[in-house]
C-alpha cells in the first residue's frame, strides 16, 4: 500500500500527450464496435434468412474483426518496430475511415445475395485488420511515458475509453435506430466514418514515439544483456501466463456484448433498440468500474486487485447459478452482464505491470501478437460452447471455469519487478554482478523518463506554432 506522498504529480507535457493517446483511443473503438452493437441489425440486412449457416455467419460477423487480428499483429507489429510508431496510426485510422464509409452502402441481401453477404464480412475484416495494429499501443505508451504509481490510473483510463467508445457507439446507434428502424443503422457508420478522418488529419501532427527513437541506437550493454536474460529465464513461464490471464476478460467481452444480447432478441423477444439502451447503460457502469480500480491502483498493489476481482468472480458465478433459473427476463440478464463486465473485462490497473515484464525491444510486437492470438481463440471458443450449452447451470460453470485459469495465469505471472528478486536472491554462480545490473537499469529509467519528458516538451511546442 502506498501513501499520498508517494505519487508524483505530472506535468503538463505528460497530460496533453496521454490525453491525445486516450482521446485516439476512444475515436478508435467507436468506429469498431458501432458493427458489434448493431449485429442483431446488420445480420437481418446482409444475412441470408432460415439458412443453417446463419448461426455462424451471425458469430462471424461479431468475431471476424477480432479474428483477423493475429495477422495483423505481425503487419503492423513488423512495420511498427522496423519503419516508425506514426505511419502505423496514420494507416489504420485511414482504413477505419473507408470501412465505415462503406459499409451503409452496401446493397443488403435481399438486393445482391451471397455478395452482399461477402463484401459486408471483407469490410469488417478490413476494420479488424486496421484496430488490430493499435490495440495495444495505447497501452504501451502510458506504459512507458507516465511513471509510477500514476501510471495505473493512466492505463485504467484507457480500457475506460474503450468503453466509453463501444458505449457512444451504442448509445447513437440505439438514437438513430429509434428515429429511423429502417435505415438509421446507416447514420453512425457515417458519423464513426467522418471521426476517423479527423483522428487522420490529427495524427499526421505526431513526432515519432522516443521510446522509437532510441531502440535505433545502441543501447547499453548490460541494459541488453539483462532485458535478454530475463527474456530467456522467464518467457517459458509468463507467455503462456499471460494467455491463462486473458482468458476469462476474452470471454466476459463476447459473453456480455455478444451471446446475452443475441438471447434478449431471439429468446426474450426484446426490442433491438431496448437491446443497445441496456447495453449502453451497462457500458456506462463498466466505464466506472475501470475508473475506480485505476484510482484504487494509486493505494494498492495492482495484481491485489486482479485477484480480489477474480475471486469475487468465483464467489458469485454459484450464487447467480442458484438463484437464477435462467434467462428469464431482461433484468436477469441486466445483473449477468454488469457482474461479469464489470467484475472480468480487461486487466485494470494491472497492464503497465504486464507491459513492463516483456523486453523494450519488441515489445510492442510480443504483446500484440499475444492479446490478438488469445483473444480470437477464446472468441471463438466462446461462440461455440454458448451454441452448445443448453442450460443456465452449464453457462454458469463455462464462466466459473475460465475463472479459475485467468486466476491461476495471473499466479503464475512473474513481472519484472520479482524477476530481479529472483536474480538477486539467488547465489551468482555465473559471476554476473546483479546488484550493480539493477542499480544500473534503475538509473537509466530515470534518466529515459526525463529524455521522454524532454522530448514530449518539444513535441508540442512544434505542433503549437
Amino acid at each position: 500500500m502506498m501513501t499520498n506522498t508517494s505519487i508524483p504529480l505530472l506535468n503538463g507535457e505528460i497530460k496533453k500527450s496521454v490525453a491525445i493517446v486516450l482521446i485516439g483511443n476512444f475515436l478508435d473503438f467507436f468506429d469498431l464496435m458501432l458493427a458489434v452493437h448493431l449485429t442483431i441489425i446488420l445480420t437481418k440486412i446482409f444475412m441470408p434468412e432460415d439458412s443453417s449457416l446463419n448461426p455462424l455467419l451471425t458469430v462471424f460477423t461479431f468475431c471476424s474483426s477480432f479474428c483477423i487480428r493475429p495477422l495483423a499483429a505481425v503487419f503492423w507489429g513488423y512495420i511498427g518496430d522496423m519503419i516508425g510508431r506514426v505511419p502505423v496510426l496514420i494507416s489504420t485510422t485511414f482504413l477505419m475511415s473507408i470501412s465505415c464509409i462503406l459499409i451503409p452502402n452496401v446493397p443488403s441481401y435481399a438486393e445482391l445475395g451471397i455478395l452482399s453477404t461477402a463484401v459486408f464480412l471483407c469490410l469488417r475484416l478490413v476494420q479488424g485488420f486496421a484496430s488490430g495494429g493499435e490495440c495495444i499501443a495505447a497501452d504501451v505508451f502510458i506504459t512507458e511515458t507516465v511513471p509510477k504509481p500514476k501510471v495505473y490510473f493512466c492505463s485504467a483510463l484507457v480500457e475506460a475509453t474503450c468503453s466509453l467508445g463501444g458505449l457512444a457507439a451504442c448509445g447513437v446507434g440505439a438514437i438513430c435506430v429509434f428515429l429511423s428502424p429502417q435505415n438509421g443503422w446507416k447514420i453512425p457508420f457515417y458519423i464513426g466514418s467522418g471521426v476517423a478522418v479527423l483522428g487522420t488529419i490529427a495524427r499526421r501532427t505526431l513526432k515519432e514515439a522516443p521510446e522509437f527513437v532510441k531502440t535505433l541506437e545502441k543501447k547499453k550493454k548490460k541494459r541488453k544483456f539483462l532485458d535478454l536474460y530475463l527474456s530467456l529465464d522467464f518467457k517459458n513461464r509468463n507467455i503462456p501466463a499471460l494467455f491463462a490471464l486473458y482468458l476469462f476478460p476474452a470471454m466476459a467481452f463476447y459473453f456480455s456484448l455478444a451471446f446475452l444480447p443475441s438471447v434478449l432478441v431471439s429468446q426474450l423477444k426484446v426490442e433491438p433498440n431496448t437491446v443497445m439502451a441496456q447495453t449502453t447503460l451497462v457500458l456506462f457502469l463498466v466505464m466506472c468500474s475501470e475508473i475506480s480500480y485505476g484510482l484504487l491502483g494509486l493505494k494498492f498493489h495492482p495484481f491485489k486487485i486482479i485477484k480480489f476481482k477474480l475471486f469475487s468472480l468465483l464467489l458469485l458465478m454459484p450464487i447467480l447459478a442458484v438463484s437464477f433459473s435462467g434467462f428469464t427476463s431482461k433484468y436477469v440478464v441486466f445483473i449477468i452482464q454488469v457482474v461479469v463486465l464489470c467484475l472480468g473485462q480487461g486487466l485494470s490497473p494491472a497492464t503497465p505491470l504486464i507491459n513492463r515484464s516483456f523486453p523494450i525491444l519488441g515489445r510492442y510486437t510480443h504483446l500484440l501478437l499475444i492479446w490478438s492470438i488469445s483473444h480470437s481463440f477464446v472468441y471463438l471458443m466462446t461462440a461455440y460452447v454458448c451454441d452448445h450449452i443448453t442450460s443456465f447451470q452449464g453457462i454458469c460453470l463455462m464462466l466459473f471455469i475460465a475463472t479459475l485459469i485467468s486466476l491461476g495465469g495471473l499466479y503464475a505471472f512473474v513481472p519484472k519487478d520479482k524477476m530481479l528478486e529472483v536474480k538477486l536472491s539467488q547465489d551468482s554462480t555465473d559471476n554476473i554482478p546483479w546488484k550493480e545490473i539493477i542499480e544500473e537499469e534503475e538509473k537509466y529509467e530515470i534518466l529515459e523518463q526525463k529524455e521522454k519528458e524532454l522530448f514530449i516538451k518539444k513535441w508540442f511546442k512544434e505542433i503549437n506554432k
